[in-house]
């Protein structure tokens, strides 16, 4: 089996084939057509053109999701990619995509995600937009290439996706090419088809191929400007990425400049109890706005929950809601309130939990209170008494595979969510009264907050953070990236693995061989959930923040164990491609190696005794990824409770990242 850890650490070396000069006779074709109407590329054609491809796109400028392979008739993938009609004007910067051939390649032909940097490799992807910063680079990309036919898999496949952590630019075009260099099985060239010839100038061109020529002419001549000539490829994808982010960015904006700042609510403030570290104090907060249109909770396909806009393309608040919250602050007698407030903490609870969920002797308000943080959180999106809570189960609602839709926006709403929160101290700049305190005033500092997130509330945190800059950085537990590698792994709190193969995909004994990180399957699961995937977030926390942005001090946390294994809620392999999306090196001591730092030029850092500052970033923020044995756990998932020495160096991180925005991690 051809297991989701990779094929592509399998497909090692890169060879030239041949000699220059030797003749080698043909052996085969791409399968490249350019079809007359795009009715003609369904089911077991669909891939006859290459998927991405600008050409696969409807007349109103959106991508063509119909016709997508549904072999097994799977009403639930039926309403998938019926969701997507007339939704993307690009395609995924993370899925795979999928190049046809007539004859088996040599797997030995293939790049590493390395190797396919450079200008002779088999197989390029490289950015064609004359636009773009980054025009005319080659980008890292993985290839595995299946010969047997499979119940989604057409024969002869060539899959290829942007290797692990280095998702795509949004809104920019490439070309993915496959060079004269490749070889068949038998050790023979492969020629570009009848059409590509077209396309590529070397026959005439009319009809269909004319129309594919004129239309990929500019992404031609930018590939000749990169090196590579017409003449040299035999299979060629031009395609645009979408811009996952868009629409959670523009909500945000739109909040911090125009919807009303949060307050308390009249007469809900109160002390709720005092424990050796900190008091506690709850009520309840509002307007916060919600963008999902539809039944709330949005809970099958047909409900709605999408995010919405008006006719001008602007946010559309559906309704408003308020929200019950609980604070800790530090006791004044170990930490007196400095002049401008209490550094303060935005928490984001899991699955399964509520406001108060940071509360605890071994939780993050205590960790927290030791070191004079105040710390605050909220129920999150369909937890506790929220609009829609209470007509289902949390994790089904969130993670909702009944409804494509919804699950698309769940985690941006649930970011917007984080963003008025945070005004409710840089804007509103709420007080707690000596009335309600029983002492002084307590105020916090509109300038040090910082966010921290466990589970789901470490998944929609990048959300936030990429496109908020109300908070200084954070930290985030059991967080992890790419939605195909939860489906592929992911057993808790539902074995999702075992209902992708069998209730979602209908395959049958060994069929479920055939299923990877490459597979049609999970490239249509990425297209859907990009939105809300941290994959495309978190590379904007340091390396290219938004416009305006510092960079972010970041520090994540995962349980495994050498083998990978360690937490079964998200999985470690998502764990560390978001690390690496992010550009945080593991510190050491490394328990498991991590496969995509052999093309991520990441090396693992030993923190010294004083502590590690400005190591991202250009110097200007710092942070790392932090490994912990999941065996002294009761899952990986939650080292950080289980472990003392990790909660200890998270709330370490975030104490530091108060005192300095550059941050510093202290030695775990």
């Amino acid at each position: 089996m051809l297991g989701p850890r990779w094929t592509l650490l399998v497909l090692v070396s890169l060879t030239a084939g041949c000699s220059d000069g030797e003749e080698v006779e043909k052996s085969g074709e791409s399968i490249f057509v350019a079809p007359a109407s795009l009715d003609e590329l369904a089911e077991e054609t669909f891939f006859d053109h290459p998927w991405p491809s600008d050409l696969r796109k409807e007349s109103d400028g959106t991508v063509r999701f119909t016709g997508y392979p549904n072999p097994r008739k799977k009403p639930i993938l039926k309403g998938y990619i019926e969701s997507m009609k007339g939704v993307l004007t690009g395609f995924s910067p993370a899925a795979p995509g999928f190049l046809r051939f007539t004859t088996p390649l040599a797997p030995s032909s293939l790049p590493t995600p390395r190797a396919s940097l450079g200008d002779d490799a088999v197989v390029q992807l490289i950015d064609v937009d004359p636009d773009s910063p980054e025009r005319g680079a080659r980008q890292r990309v993985a290839s595995f290439f299946r010969a047997e036919e499979g119940a989604y898999w057409q024969p002869n496949t060539l899959a290829f996706m942007p290797a692990l952590g280095f998702p795509l630019r949004p809104g920019t075009r490439y070309a993915l090419v496959v060079t004269e260099r490749v070889r068949a099985a038998d050790g023979g060239r492969i020629e570009p088809s009848p059409d590509l010839r077209a396309v590529l100038g070397h026959d005439d061109a009319s009809g269909p191929a004319a129309l594919a020529k004129s239309a990929l002419s500019g992404a031609l001549s930018e590939l000749e400007q990169a090196g590579v000539a017409k003449s040299s490829i035999v299979h060629l994808a031009v395609f645009t990425t979408d811009d996952p982010v868009a629409e959670t960015a523009k909500i945000r904006d739109f909040v911090v400049a125009s919807y009303p700042e949060p307050k308390i609510l009249d007469g809900t403030l109160k002390k709720a109890e005092e424990a050796g570290f900190y008091d506690t104090y709850e009520g309840r907060y509002g307007p916060t706005p919600n963008f999902q249109q539809g039944k709330i909770p949005y809970a099958k396909y047909g409900d709605g929950g999408a995010l919405a806009f008006d006719a001008a393309g602007e946010p559309a608040v559906q309704d408003d809601f308020d929200l019950r919250f609980a604070l800790t602050v530090p006791k004044a007698a170990a930490c007196p309130m400095p002049a401008s407030g209490y550094p303060i903490v935005l928490y984001a609870h899991g699955t399964g939990g509520n406001y108060r969920s940071f509360i605890g002797p071994k939780d993050e308000g205590t960790a927290l209170a030791k070191r004079c943080i105040a710390t605050m959180g909220i129920d999150q999106i369909f937890h506790g008494d929220r609009p829609g809570a209470s007509a289902g189960t949390p994790e089904l609602l969130f993670f909702n595979v009944e409804n494509p839709v919804a699950a698309r926006a769940n985690g941006p709403q649930s970011a917007i969510d984080v963003v008025q929160q945070a005004r409710l101290f840089t804007k509103s700049k709420i007080t707690i009264p000596a009335s309600i305190s029983g002492g002084s005033e307590i105020r916090f500092d509109p300038d040090k907050v910082a966010f921290m997130g466990h589970s789901q509330g470490g998944l929609n945190g990048p959300l936030f953070l990429a496109v908020d800059d109300q908070t200084r950085g954070g930290m985030l537990s059991g967080s992890g990236s790419m939605i195909s590698i939860a489906l592929l792994e992911k057993t808790k709190p539902v074995d999702v693995a075992g209902l992708v193969k069998t209730v979602f995909l209908g395959l049958l004994g060994d069929e479920t061989d055939e299923l990877n990180l490459f597979h049609p399957a999970m490239s249509l699961a990425q297209s859907i959930v990009d939105p809300t995937d941290p994959i495309h977030y978190v590379p904007m926390l340091v390396r290219r923040p938004r416009a305006g942005f510092l960079p972010k001090p970041m520090m994540m946390t995962e349980g495994v164990n050498a083998d990978g294994s360690g937490d079964s809620y998200s999985p470690p392999h998502g764990i560390e491609v978001q690390a690496v999306a992010l550009g945080l090196p593991p510190q050491t001591p490394v328990i498991h190696e991590i496969a995509e730092l052999a093309w991520a030029d990441l090396e693992p850092v030993t923190i010294p005794p004083q502590g590690l500052s400005g190591n991202l970033a250009g110097g200007a923020a710092s942070g790392v990824l932090a490994q912990w044995t999941a065996d002294d756990a009761s899952d990986g998932h939650f080292v950080i409770y289980d472990i003392p020495a990790a909660m200890n160096q998270a709330a370490g991180f975030l104490e530091n990242l108060m005192a300095d925005r550059k941050g510093l991690v202290p030695a775990p």
